[in-house]
């Protein structure tokens, strides 16, 4: 079967690690184990898994305090807790933390398949917004608009949203705000703006037209 995900298992219970690792493989996840929080945080520095199930209370370090040094190393972790004496505190606590969830035990296995089907989805919505927010920041030409306020950086998060969008923009407001700079901010950010060349790809150029001279019905 093929692996849906990686989810590391960290358990002081032999018993208990291996009861998750046979339904969540059995399942068609990849599975690592650890038995302490200590080992849990070195694997995690190795590879950054989509769901970490992690037991609140074992020896040495413990559960919650193996979450926080994740969640240092990785903020957007799923951390899923697991714990046999679950109280509101506990959940409290954990959730503070950066947990995205507690498990008490003992549970059903469709509970550990559900919560580790939503944390894996969680994980790859966030993996997206990552990427794409980070390919719009390498395309979106910030050099030519100048602010940091709150509402020029609005405008900058609105560039990112709509310049994937295959649909026409109209850009509005009054003479001297700048809708050429987001028109053209825009453009170059777009998909739209790669040209298949021969061998390479080439960006087409932005076609700038002054419509105040043209008659109203040319411009539809």
């Amino acid at each position: 079967m093929a692996k849906k995900g990686s989810i590391l298992v960290c358990d002081d219970e032999e018993i208990m690690r291996d009861v998750l690792e046979t339904i969540l493989t059995g399942a068609g996840y990849k599975v690592d184990l650890a038995k302490t929080g200590e080992e849990a945080v070195e694997a995690y520095e190795q590879k950054n898994y989509d769901v970490v199930l992690m037991d609140v209370s074992m020896p040495g370090k413990g559960g919650l305090t193996a979450l926080e040094e994740i969640i240092r190393m990785d903020a957007e972790a799923v951390v899923l807790m697991i714990t046999a004496y679950a109280t509101f505190d506990t959940a409290i606590s954990a959730w503070d933390k950066g947990a995205a969830g507690c498990i008490r035990k003992p549970f059903q296995n469709e509970q550990i398949l559900a919560l580790a089907a939503r944390g894996i989805k969680q994980r790859r919505k966030e993996e997206e917004r990552i990427s794409l927010r980070q390919a719009m920041t390498r395309s979106v030409k910030r050099d030519a608009i100048i602010g940091r306020s709150e509402q020029m950086e609005s405008v900058f998060r609105l560039v990112e949203r709509v310049a994937p969008a295959r649909s026409t923009v109209l850009v509005t407001g009054e003479s001297g705000t700048g809708k050429e700079l987001v028109a053209k901010s825009i453009h170059e950010s777009s998909r739209s703006n790669w040209k298949c060349g021969s061998n390479v790809d080439q960006r087409s150029e932005t076609i700038q037209r002054e419509c105040g001279s043209v008659k109203e019905h040319y411009l539809y």
